[in-house]
């Protein structure tokens, strides 16, 4: 049986579906372990906030991969779940919870995260406004 290594880099042959399913895998893995060592206080509360948001977040873009009908409507909520994502970090930061450092890494995890599903999105010609008109 042949190992497959976790950190390995994703294969930049591959479409912006796969590599943003394999950063976000990454991201996900540092962040449960990241949020797992919080205080109790903020673990039940902020913290089981961003996990779920981070493992819907792997649920959507697996099924944005394999549903091409809904693909446009799950890589839309991606952003949206990415954006609650980023003011859930600046909570966790400004209560003291997460320091600067993790809160650094997170945020440039999630800004990733999000231009690689911006990637994605033009790739498959969804260019519609995400801002209200």
């Amino acid at each position: 049986m042949t190992t497959i290594p976790r950190d390995r880099p994703p294969a930049r042959e591959a479409g912006p579906e796969l590599l943003v399913l394999q950063k976000w895998e990454e991201t996900t893995r540092w962040l449960l372990d990241h949020t797992n060592r919080w205080p109790k206080s903020a673990r039940f509360t902020l913290a089981q906030r961003l996990q779920n948001h981070a493992l819907d977040l792997v649920e959507m873009l697996v099924l944005a991969r394999y549903e091409p009908a809904e693909r446009r409507r799950l890589l839309r909520a991606a952003n949206l779940r990415l954006e609650r994502m980023r003011f859930l970090l600046r909570l966790a930061h400004g209560t003291g919870v997460m320091p600067a450092k993790g809160f650094e890494r997170a945020m440039a995890d999630l800004d990733e995260a999000g231009r690689m599903i911006h990637g994605w999105r033009v790739a498959i010609g969804d260019r519609k406004s995400e801002t209200p008109s």
